[in-house]
């Protein structure tokens, strides 16, 4: 019998009160918290800790793949999956796959999941991970709405089984919004709140009656429904609407933690399973362009009962959690800030401090020896050692090359090389190391003892600043 044989959750140490958000935005407050990342995770970190709760007391050579799940993926070209299976010391003759770009993404890996264990004699267990770690633009609802969390299931052919997989259903919609372009957009856009609405109330409901009908069940006859939802009045109404019992269709997640994403069905399920009620079928179901719902039924009370004991899950891990009390940490820890990251720049202080060098392309010439020295550092002569006796002199603008490099890697970077790293011995004393612009060719063209001149240049730009320095050329004809 395929089901789940175990599950884990991850949720991020701190809570954000949401009356914080509206607050800074002086906005009508919306109740409840959200989780919030720490600074130092993303989706793959939380994905680990979900797992890791997930395989407590089971030997990790005994999985046979691993599906990870998620709209917030670390890499666009690295297999997250195979990452994360290096982590959790899975073999390495085991099957990987990443699901991505849709908040059903981790329905659609479980489903994916009981297929390819049907399929092949050979796998056993597959272990679906979903996480996620939306950036909500600021000042949006989507602020409100957004946390970050993790949720595993292990998936499993064993008999017994806690929780028997019995159907999968799935429909496809390719709806208007929301949508995150992957090169321009920041955040999750979207034309129109109330389309979204009735695409999303639209694929739930058939995704959930399909499996009802080929199953022949009716909606007295569903135990607990686990589905994904944004807004808990959207919940309710679709709870009416498929005439489930009062009880059925868990909700208490969004108030408390927030809409997770992809982990969200998951978390939902996770939550129900602490008091699992004997051979109760359960639907869960995910949504994104469409919707998954998987039909399910407790296999053994016992066991799922055992489980919540032994691993955090989601209530373990909010017992754990502690309320912010600042809405700066949040928007720090999230990035959200219009602000410079760390990049390649200037430092006021540097530029102050050694402007003499930089941008008067001044150095300094000893009083003893007459030794002229670039940069203006440090105390002694680098010739005769005098100590401290020294003028500040203006450099020359013309000089010959004493040796040079070809740089082929600029900046992380194969544009415009390779650039001449020249240093120079100036006319009038000094030697200097500069990069050479203005040449063609510079593999033929350029040469030890080539006469070259100085020239004032924008190096590179940084968080919107343009730092600027000096460069040779070869000679144009400056007097």
């Amino acid at each position: 019998m395929i089901g789940i044989k175990s599950y884990g959750a991850y949720l991020p140490r701190y809570l954000l009160p949401r009356e914080l958000i509206a607050k800074a935005w002086d906005f009508p407050a919306v109740p409840g918290t959200k989780a919030v990342a720490n600074a130092d995770e993303d989706s793959l970190t939380m994905a680990v800790e979900a797992s890791l709760d997930c395989m407590m007391g089971l030997d990790p050579k005994k999985v046979d793949g691993l599906f990870f799940a998620s709209t917030s993926q670390v890499y666009t070209e690295k297999d997250s999956a195979s990452l994360i299976a290096t982590v959790l010391d899975f073999r390495e003759d085991i099957i990987t796959a990443d699901f991505t770009d849709s908040t059903k993404a981790g329905t659609t890996a479980l489903a994916r999941a009981v297929d390819t264990i049907k399929a092949n004699d050979d796998i056993h267990s597959i272990l679906i991970v979903a996480a996620d770690m939306r950036k909500p633009e600021p000042s949006t609802m989507w602020e409100y709405g957004f946390g970050d969390g993790a949720a595993a299931l292990l998936v499993a052919d064993e008999d017994p089984i806690p929780l028997a997989i019995l159907d999968h259903y799935s429909v496809a919609a390719n709806v208007t919004g929301p949508w995150k372009r992957a090169e321009k957009d920041s955040f999750i856009r979207t034309f129109e709140v109330k389309m979204d609405t009735q695409f999303y109330i639209n694929s739930v409901t058939k995704a959930m009656a399909g499996i009802m009908k080929r199953n022949n069940l009716n909606p007295e006859d569903i135990g607990v429904a686990a589905y994904y939802y944004n807004n808990p009045r959207l919940q309710g109404r679709i709870a009416k609407m498929m005439k489930f019992p009062q009880g059925v269709a868990q909700n208490g997640l969004f108030f408390q933690v927030g809409d997770t994403g992809t982990p969200m069905p998951f978390m939902l399920l996770i939550s129900a399973l602490r008091r699992p009620k004997e051979d109760a079928k359960i639907i869960m179901a995910g949504y994104g362009d469409g919707a998954d719902a998987i039909l399910m039924q407790v296999s053994d009370k016992k066991a799922l009962r055992g489980l919540s004991k032994t691993r955090m899950g989601v209530t373990g891990h909010q017992k754990s959690m502690i309320v912010l009390k600042n809405y700066n940490v949040y928007i720090e820890n999230k990035e959200l800030l219009l602000k410079d990251r760390y990049t390649r720049k200037s430092s006021a202080v540097t530029l102050w401090r050694d402007t003499s060098s930089v941008y008067k392309w001044h150095g300094r010439k000893c009083l003893k020896c007459g030794a002229v020295q670039y940069p203006i550092m440090g105390q002694a002569c680098s010739v005769c050692r005098a100590d401290q006796q020294f003028e500040e002199v203006q450099l020359a603008y013309k000089g010959k090359i004493f040796t040079f490099t070809l740089d082929h890697l600029v900046g992380g970077n194969y544009y415009d090389t390779p650039v001449p790293r020249c240093v120079i011995d100036l006319e009038n004393g000094g030697r200097v190391l500069l990069d050479m612009t203005e040449i063609e060719k510079p593999e033929e063209n350029v040469k030890i003892g080539m006469e070259v001149e100085m020239t004032f240049r924008k190096v590179h730009e940084g968080a919107e600043f343009k730092n600027y320095y000096w460069k040779c050329r070869p000679v144009r004809g400056r007097p």
